[in-house]
């Protein structure tokens, strides 16, 4: 499995339609903490300033641009980046998925967006290392494409067909994996696994972690894949992806362990040789350190208890 695919398939992404947000001028709505959760968005008309905590200055997103807010931080939409935000449980009693949320009188700026839920156990991490905007403009290719997905996604749910929502649930599930793909971000200077799978020489290491992660790798032998010396290599990755090679390999890991764990009957033992650890207790003890707790004590929160 490539890697994008790998980590979607941990993260285990579900779709929760979010709806129409409709500005009037002036107007400046502020969104909670979103736990983990990613919002894909796209400006129907007009244009708003987009900021997210975290981050340094407001983004100005205009008609026909798609943006991903993948970091689940909270964040703010405004037709002027001067305007004081109102919360936005202040502003509406009900979901954003039951009516269109018109504020001001609408009328400046639409955006329709999807968000999605992702496991929050150790997966999360990975979610945690993308940046907090993703900006596709309205003249690059990707950008039509995806708007086409937010048009049929809208046109189900208004339209009430049977089997619609199912319907549109899917498309989500698309439009979340062609922003992943367009990689937008890696091109202008992102940080994080998104950054280096775009990049010539990183993403051929990342591809034999995630074809063979069992194996006993060594920065050595990740290096020869990347064709890069073992300096440069550990250097660079740690520069692009935030994390040194070793420490994605562990996460990763230990990601894909407590996602086993909480979903299969396999014994710690399975599990532990599977993601790459000949001893049981180096799994536990790696496990302990990157989760939080026992893989055991883990496990018994999902499902009845592990046979030995």
């Amino acid at each position: 499995m490539d890697p994008l695919s790998d980590i979607l398939s941990i993260l285990k992404p579900q779709s929760h339609l979010a709806g129409l947000i409709d500005l009037g001028h002036p107007s400046a709505v502020a969104f909670p903490d979103q736990a983990g959760a990613l919002k894909c968005n796209t400006m129907l008309a007009g244009q708003c300033w987009v900021a997210v905590e975290g981050s340094d200055t407001p983004v100005l997103v205009e008609q026909g641009d798609f943006f991903v807010l993948p970091s689940g931080r909270p964040f703010s939409i405004s037709t002027d980046p001067s305007c004081v935000p109102e919360p936005l449980e202040r502003l509406f009693s009900m979901p954003l998925s039951e009516q269109p949320a018109v504020v001001n009188g609408g009328g400046h700026a639409a955006i329709a967006s999807c968000r999605f839920t992702v496991s929050q156990v150790q997966p999360a991490h990975f979610v945690s290392m993308l940046p907090p905007i993703i900006v596709i403009p309205a003249e690059q290719a990707a950008a039509a494409q995806l708007q086409y997905l937010v048009e049929r996604i809208l046109d189900e749910i208004a339209a009430a067909r049977p089997g619609g929502l199912l319907i549109a649930q899917h498309l989500s599930h698309v439009l979340l994996v062609q922003t992943l793909r367009h990689q937008h971000v890696a091109k202008d200077g992102g940080l994080g696994w998104l950054a280096a799978l775009v990049d010539a020489q990183l993403s051929l290491a990342l591809a034999a972690i995630h074809a063979d992660i069992g194996r006993r790798w060594t920065l050595t032998a990740l290096a020869e894949h990347a064709g890069m010396s073992r300096s440069v290599f550990a250097r660079r990755f740690h520069d692009v992806v935030g994390e040194t090679p070793m420490d994605y390999l562990t996460n990763l890991r230990m990601a894909k362990a407590s996602d086993q764990l909480k979903t299969s009957r396999d014994t710690i033992a399975e599990v532990a040789e599977r993601v790459g650890y000949q001893s049981e207790n180096a799994f536990n003890t790696a496990f302990k350190r990157v989760v939080g707790s026992p893989p055991r004590q883990f496990a018994n929160q999902f499902q009845s208890p592990l046979a030995v």
